[in-house]
């Protein structure tokens, strides 16, 4: 009986031991949207349910959007991809992708063909291997990764790697998904690039017939991919997204890869040569001199679609209740793209049109700032009037789904000690009184609105609005109409 119940203890104590270590191994784990994240939610796909399987760099995940193919083309795709990721680890990653789908074509993006080293900093090893699960094949990956003077046992454990992670613990760690809404609808695509920058000119390409020389191990792990994409009998695209930065010295590079692929039978695209045929927009399209961005990320992709529907054969799936979460995909990208497109409004007429057209999904706090003259009343009155915004009666307003939560009028002293809290979910909204001094008023009271946070004061005179998404439970916008600077626009 002793025996019985001391066998019974070990177990219990080692089922524990291994439960808490399998969650500490969980919270200490990398869960970078650039590298592990991806294959972690790739897993979570149902099988043989990616038709389009797209790998490579951050030139795949920044820049080929999965709902544009699918609400376009009905294509269901994956971005299986890493940061400045060499070839040896995407072959690894299209390998394993091959164990749990069958994909009618698959899209590699070759941008590290103009890798010149053999190993990478070990931010980089981690990211494009620490999201696979362990196999035979993520040990040569790692392997093939790892320069000779790293501990591969560290690596392989991986804890020995992670383990002081604790101190860059943030919340998201702490969560499923890692608070991500789209939660297991994520199809590889990560809304970064939404920045602008313009450039003068497009790169001519055509003058550079050049042929260069890849490293060997690059070269080697291009031939791996393809002999693996042709056993497999997956249909295989090679190609190069555009960007501006280098793209000269890097053609010579991608001239040997045509060479390459045509040797294999097999298409490769540089769409670098293919600037204007996209329609890309040199002052628009371009996040930086790597990456489109939002907007160019959506031609670039409808262009690729278009090729793949007119050249390749690839299930169109709309309507099949097997790829919901395709679909599902596609309307939270629709409500990303509504935010971003918020906040690059050109107008304050336009920025209050969009605002107000999805005021449903919102929480919107818009604020008087500063003394406003007769002529700023006059001007930015007429456009609060719009949307049932009174000046001359109210210095606040707070609407959640379209609905007023909340208005402060004009002629209310501001004496109380807490005007105005609510729960948003994950936050809160209040409006409190604070203390503030300069020269002219000397020390004075004013409405301090935080939302999450953030602070609704980015103009010191004018109209101040701060947007929160209830449904991504984030903060959309934080911006100021300037009243000091003709109500130009104005954002920490």
């Amino acid at each position: 009986m002793k025996i019985a119940k001391r066998t019974a203890a070990v177990v219990v104590f080692t089922v524990l031991l291994v439960g808490i270590m399998a969650g500490v191994n969980w919270l200490f784990q990398m869960k970078d949207v650039d590298g592990c994240y991806p294959v972690q939610m790739f897993y979570k796909q149902e099988k043989n349910t990616v038709d389009v399987l797209c790998l490579g760099s951050s030139h795949t995940y920044t820049n080929i959007n999965p709902a544009v193919l699918w609400d376009e083309y009905g294509i269901a795709s994956y971005n299986l991809a890493g940061s400045n990721q060499p070839l040896w680890n995407t072959y690894y990653y299209f390998k394993e992708a091959l164990k749990y789908q069958t994909p009618e074509l698959a899209v590699v993006d070759v941008y590290r063909a103009i890798e010149t080293e053999d190993y990478q900093e070990e931010a980089r090893i981690v990211m494009n291997t620490f999201g696979l699960r362990y196999s035979k094949d993520w040990a040569e990956n790692l392997e093939v990764s790892l320069s000779p003077n790293a501990s591969y046992m560290d690596y392989f454990l991986r804890f020995p790697v992670y383990h002081s992670r604790y101190q860059e613990l943030k919340q998201m760690d702490f969560q499923l998904y890692n608070g991500d809404v789209n939660r297991e609808n994520y199809k590889g695509f990560n809304l970064k690039s939404v920045s602008t920058t313009a450039f003068g000119g497009y790169p001519d390409v055509s003058s550079v017939t050049e042929v260069g020389e890849m490293t060997e191990k690059t070269q080697e792990y291009l031939e791996k991919i393809i002999v693996l994409a042709q056993e497999n009998d997956v249909p295989l695209l090679l190609v190069s997204a555009p960007y501006m930065g280098g793209v000269l010295e890097d053609k010579e590079i991608y001239n040997q890869v045509e060479q390459i692929a045509a040797a294999y039978g097999v298409e490769f695209i540089d769409f670098n040569e293919h600037y204007t045929d996209i329609g890309l927009d040199l002052e628009r399209d371009f996040a930086e001199w790597s990456h489109l961005n939002y907007d160019g990320s959506e031609k670039y992709t409808r262009y690729l679609g278009k090729l793949i529907e007119e050249h390749y054969e690839v299930s169109d799936r709309r309507g099949d209740v097997r790829y919901a979460s395709w679909e599902k995909n596609a309307r939270f990208y629709e409500k990303q793209a509504a935010n971003v497109a918020l906040t690059k409004s050109e107008t304050k007429e336009e920025y209050f049109k969009k605002l107000f057209a999805e005021s449903g999904r919102y929480t919107i706090c818009i604020n008087i700032a500063g003394d406003m003259k007769q002529k700023d009343k006059k001007k930015l009155g007429k456009l609060l009037k719009k949307y049932d915004m009174d000046m001359d009666e109210n210095s606040t307003w707070i609407f959640k789904g379209g609905e007023l939560l909340y208005s402060l009028p004009v002629d209310k002293k501001i004496t109380e000690d807490s005007l105005f809290y609510k729960n948003l979910g994950s936050g809160s909204i209040s409006v409190s009184v604070e203390m503030g001094y300069d020269d002219v008023r000397g020390v004075f009271p004013y409405k301090k609105i935080v939302v999450e946070g953030t602070s609704c004061n980015a103009a010191e005179r004018g109209i101040n609005i701060l947007v929160y998404d209830n449904e991504f439970q984030s903060v959309v916008d934080n911006v100021g109409l300037n009243a000091d600077n003709n109500y130009e626009f104005c954002r920490y």
